[in-house]
């Protein structure tokens, strides 16, 4: 059965969304990097990362939207929309590692939802993200 939409009226300002953690392989990060096209050694060559002193493989920046983004949809709802996702990368993070998504809801505007999100690895920082999503009244 599909999930039902948030309506903003179900939303509250201070709402937390539900943690999502996601651990990502090297099979990972080559599948990811296949399907964006980013081909950098970086992402799945283990002797080029320690051969630039990396404990292993990057984990591709844009993954870090790609979290930012399903913990939202996955929270709100398939109806929902989102029309911004604004993150800055803290720090790097590794294949291995377990990545922690945590959310609040900052404000309602009308339609649109903002949410404040974090992403660590362990008690580091890694990425924060404001997102905008709309919902349907």
């Amino acid at each position: 059965m599909i999930k039902p939409t948030k309506s903003v009226a179900m939303v509250l300002a201070g709402e937390s969304l539900p943690v999502l953690e996601r651990t990502f392989t090297t099979v990972d990060l080559m599948a990811y990097g296949a399907a964006t096209w980013d081909w950098h050694r970086v992402h799945y060559d283990i002797d080029f990362a320690w051969a630039m002193k990396l404990p292993n493989v990057v984990i591709d920046g844009q993954a870090f939207g790609a979290l930012f983004a399903r913990a939202v949809v996955d929270w709100a709802g398939p109806q929902a929309f989102v029309a911004r996702l604004s993150f800055k990368m803290k720090s790097m993070a590794f294949a291995g590692e377990t990545l922690r998504m945590q959310g609040e809801v900052t404000q309602i505007r009308s339609s649109t939802v903002i949410v404040a999100q974090r992403l660590t690895s362990g008690r580091r920082l890694v990425s924060e993200a404001e997102t905008e999503v709309r919902l349907p009244f």
